[in-house]
């Protein structure tokens, strides 16, 4: 798994509200069992955006919005193939996270 490789939500019941999860755990903190991973929400059920904290990635020629501040651990074996990468968005992937966790 690549750090902000997207898949499918391995959740069933979760893909409703979350169709996709992104990958955001760097490889030098590898887990075979698990990996770190933030919910992908369709930008248009969002009533409001979230700004800092929820920034856009395309994901099959949708807007969607990563909700960093609901991070969660998803075993690496419920995963499937990976179905886009958001590795262009990083810079703001990383601002996001560090807003989160340092406030700036």
């Amino acid at each position: 798994m690549a750090q902000f490789d997207v898949y499918l939500n391995p959740i069933p019941a979760a893909r409703g509200a979350y169709p996709f999860v992104i990958a955001m755990q760097f490889d030098v903190a590898f887990s075979a069992n698990e990996q770190i991973v933030a919910p992908l929400v369709p930008r248009e059920s969002m009533s409001t955006l979230s700004g800092h904290l929820a920034p856009t990635v395309t994901v099959n020629g949708a807007d969607h919005e990563v909700l960093v501040p609901r991070l969660a651990t998803i075993r690496t074996r419920d995963f499937g193939p990976s179905v886009s990468s958001a590795a262009s968005s990083r810079r703001n992937l990383l601002a996001a996270i560090d807003y989160l966790f340092f406030g700036v």
